[in-house]
């Protein structure tokens, strides 16, 4: 008699009327048995329930009872089996896209309003990653810095992990723990820019870990890491030094490492998208969008006309990458000589400034960005090269044509965008589209093949500035103020609000989906909404 495999669940827990244990799993007295060369630590966290139907006939003493009973395992097992395929498992969800296909989420929610759960987090700005029933995500106390294992079904702290900061992040609205953890099912995976990498599995287990010199920036680290074939992939953009590397999964030794010359901070997180035969890993960054090999890190093809900084990540389909963004550094008004400024302000004659000495104007406004060492001092060297950088810096987002190699610019670019750019969020591509949201509240929406502007800088109707990404499922798209009001429209081609949503407390993060619900991590706390 053949097998049916009614679900995929984890053995360690008690789903439904689905009691589970040892190598013979019962099932309300129904006998299954773990495949044929497989074993427990094999199939963990999730392995596969096989019930015969002669087992089920065998023990019905009619055709009715049996038909009753598949029916009442199937409805005992349901939400298991949701929870164990629901995953986001990284910053912005499957494929860094920040979508959830075939999946919904309430449209009306808040602190009385479709709230499953809610629970107090410690400080920090990384979203929720989720594997089936599981949510990982990280904080920080001084320089204590945790990662959490949560119940996905209650929220219930399941494990803790933590790691010390040597030296921890000064200035900027980062915080010790920004980047998002990523998982793939068998370990999470969290990066914290005073430590470096550790790496847990989902019990809480430290399986290993990978201390990094701490990134010089203004603002904190804000890339989070990406899983690519045998990799863990980091961008490490900063003042001085820029690269990226790549760790192995299992051991967390180096793989390799690529420097990035010429490249500032920025705070984007690698998309990794197959091209062909080859998975790249394509870098929004200082001036260009690059993409690299992801097997060994060598450089592929790179586009100029981007912002000399950018925090949004990259998204990519229809074989066109979008890749773009807005930072104050673009249009600088062309600096002055770095000789005249010397003579107006080098009181000490040592041939550098310090802040008080220069003069009004960008080298005074701009100073912290442009002291790449930050030992209070500009030289001619710092001066000269962010000069030229902001001369050739462009507010933009480009389209690029996947495909090629080398320097893409004059040959690839599709379309760009400079109008409606959003700083911090990263551009939505959904269901042909192109949305961007930009501070104050404004959204854009553009065909994703030829650019054109459906509707452009129209109001949500909530002011403020926006730092979490866009979402979307079930025709739906979820964006969130920075104040703490996540606002629904409808995806089209016109601006449909569907709600506003006051949720009463600051969000940086970008939110999480699965399963029907919506994950957002506000300043104090990490909420679960979804249907009663």
């Amino acid at each position: 008699m053949p097998v049916v495999v009614l679900a995929r669940v984890p053995w360690s827990q008690r789903l439904g009327e689905a009691a589970i244990d040892g190598r013979h799993r019962r099932v309300r007295g129904l006998t299954g048995t773990v495949p044929e060369g497989y074993s427990q630590a094999h199939l963990k966290p999730t392995g596969t329930i096989s019930i015969s139907i002669s087992t089920i006939l065998s023990r019905s003493p009619s055709r009715a009872v049996s038909v009753w009973l598949l029916w009442a395992i199937g409805y005992a097992l349901f939400p298991a089996l949701l929870l164990a395929q629901a995953h986001w498992p990284q910053f912005r969800g499957p494929g860094g896209l920040g979508v959830a296909e075939g999946d919904d989420f309430p449209t009306v929610f808040g602190p009385g309003t479709n709230l499953v759960w809610r629970i107090a987090l410690l400080p920090g700005h990384s979203s929720p990653c989720i594997w089936g029933d599981r949510i990982f995500v990280t904080g920080f106390a001084d320089a204590d810095l945790q990662t959490l294992g949560l119940d996905r079904r209650t929220g219930t702290r399941l494990w803790q992990g933590s790691v010390t900061a040597e030296r921890t992040e000064r200035g900027g609205i980062g915080g010790q723990a920004a980047p998002t953890p990523a998982t793939d099912g068998e370990r999470v995976y969290s990066y914290f820019g005073p430590f470096g990498v550790v790496a847990y599995d989902l019990d809480g287990q430290e399986l290993w870990r990978q201390p990094l010199p701490l990134p010089v920036t203004q603002h904190g680290v804000g890339s989070s890491p990406v899983l690519a074939g045998e990799w863990v992939v980091l961008l490490r953009d900063q003042d001085v030094g820029s690269h990226i590397l790549a760790l192995d999964r299992r051991t967390g030794r180096l793989g390799w490492r690529s420097e990035r010359p010429g490249f500032r901070r920025s705070f984007s997180t690698p998309l990794v998208w197959r091209v062909g035969e080859v998975t790249q890993l394509i870098v929004t960054g200082t001036l260009r969008v690059v993409a690299y090999n992801a097997l060994d890190g060598n450089e592929l093809w790179s586009a100029r006309g981007v912002p000399n900084e950018l925090c949004a990540s990259a998204v990519a389909g229809g074989g066109l990458v979008y890749a773009g963004g807005w930072t104050h550094g673009s249009g600088v008004a062309r600096m002055p000589v770095f000789d005249d400024l010397l003579t107006q302000g080098d009181r000490d004659q040592n041939q550098q400034l310090t802040r008080e000495e220069a003069p009004n104007g960008p080298a005074r406004q701009h100073f912290q960005y442009i002291d790449a060492d930050k030992d209070g001092q500009l030289t001619r060297e710092e001066y000269e090269s962010m000069a030229e950088i902001f001369g050739q810096a462009q507010n933009a987002l480009l389209a690029i044509r996947l495909g090629g190699t080398g320097d893409l610019t004059e040959t690839h670019v599709a379309w760009r965008q400079t109008r409606g750019l959003p700083y911090v969020p990263c551009p939505l591509l959904y269901r042909e589209r192109v949305y961007l949201v930009k501070n104050g509240g404004l959204v854009s929406c553009l065909s994703a093949t030829d650019g054109v502007a459906l509707y452009q800088e129209e109001r949500l109707g909530v002011l403020g500035d926006y730092y979490a990404s866009p979402v979307a499922a079930g025709g739906k798209i979820c964006v969130i103020s920075q104040p703490g009001t996540a606002v629904v429209f409808a995806a089209g081609d016109t601006l449909e609000v569907l709600a506003r949503n006051p949720l009463g407390e600051k969000v940086m993060a970008t939110p999480a989906m699965a399963g029907g619900r919506l994950y957002v991590r506000s300043q104090d706390h990490l909420w679960a909404f979804g249907a009663p």
